[in-house]
């Protein structure tokens, strides 16, 4: 068989830029399309998990994909965030992504629900009937209910379904699901430090949160996997390790770790919204120590780069 779609290399799960009273700010995000266009992404995600979709009402959401279709403007392929807990979100959010132009839309099992899996089947089923290609996403640590290999199978079966973005961090399982889907579905790795691991294995990419970052260097990491080129991605691969340690380790939500980082190397990380609150100015040094650490620029050197 061959796979449903050409989807490779590495599509960056986006930050969604707020002001300090939780307002989006265009102009950041506006500048933040242009900024990984430029980096060589493959394509970008808009409103996923790392773009605090949770956060955001339906309308901003669909404001989001109808600002970011305008910027990107075919330069990458741009992916829809449209999870959402009720089917019938999910469904409007992809119908509307389809219609505004995007190229496809990721999709999380309904989180808090903890659907079962004939719930869960139908719910991707009733979404992949709208007729976008979908990246379905398998996060267990966010949704507590697993895509586990015979049901990546099922989903296979549905022609919108084109895509996997794995963040199980569950070799065994995804090994799996490979051997029973990869000549089928593009699958991602949710979780850069797994990447090695999984693009051995047959994983056509990564869903990266570190090109919000480091930009160029996470794609061409993904580009050294996908080479063969190993001596090249680890030396790579050892700042984004690092990144990653910064990313979850030290009491602060990841998403607005990413989002401080994006502000100390002078990217458009912003604000980040409720419930998240600001990192204090003793985890603030800390990352900065780190991205000095992994030979990223920080302060007044970052914005002079600019």
């Amino acid at each position: 068989m061959t796979r449903k779609t050409d989807w490779t290399g590495v599509f960056v799960v986006a930050v969604t830029p707020f002001d300090a009273e939780g307002r989006l700010d265009e102009p950041a995000f506006l500048r933040l399309m242009d900024l990984l266009v430029a980096d060589g992404v493959d394509g970008i995600i808009v409103a996923g998990s790392t773009g605090e979709w949770y956060t955001q009402t339906v309308e901003e959401k669909l404001h989001l994909f109808r600002i970011a279709a305008g910027r990107v403007g075919g330069r990458a392929r741009l992916i829809a965030g449209t999870s959402a807990i009720a089917t019938d979100e999910a469904m409007h959010l992809t119908r509307e992504a389809k219609a505004i132009g995007c190229d496809g839309a990721m999709v999380l099992a309904p989180p808090y629900a903890l659907p079962n899996e004939r719930e869960l089947l139908q719910h991707f089923q009733a979404v992949a009937a709208v007729g976008l290609p979908l990246m379905v996403y398998n996060n267990p640590g966010r949704t507590q209910v697993t895509i586990t290999a015979p049901l990546a199978e099922r989903l296979a079966a549905l022609p919108a379904v084109v895509a996997l973005k794995d963040s199980s961090k569950d070799l065994y399982e995804l090994a799996r699901t490979l051997r029973a889907v990869g000549d089928r579905l593009a699958v991602f790795c949710g979780l850069e430090p797994y990447a090695a691991a999984m693009i051995g294995r047959g994983a056509v990419g990564t869903v990266s949160m570190a090109a919000n970052v480091i930009g160029a260097r996470a794609v061409a990491f993904q580009r050294h996997l996908a080479a063969g080129r190993h001596a090249e991605a680890r030396a790579i691969e050892a700042a984004i390790d690092r990144l990653y340690e910064a990313f979850y380790i030290g009491g602060y939500g990841v998403y607005t770790v990413i989002k401080t980082c994006m502000n100390l190397v002078g990217r458009p990380g912003g604000f980040p919204r409720r419930p998240h609150l600001p990192i204090d100015d003793a985890g603030v040094a800390r990352l900065g120590a780190i991205l000095d650490e992994i030979g990223v620029k920080t302060g007044a050197a970052a914005r002079a780069a600019e």
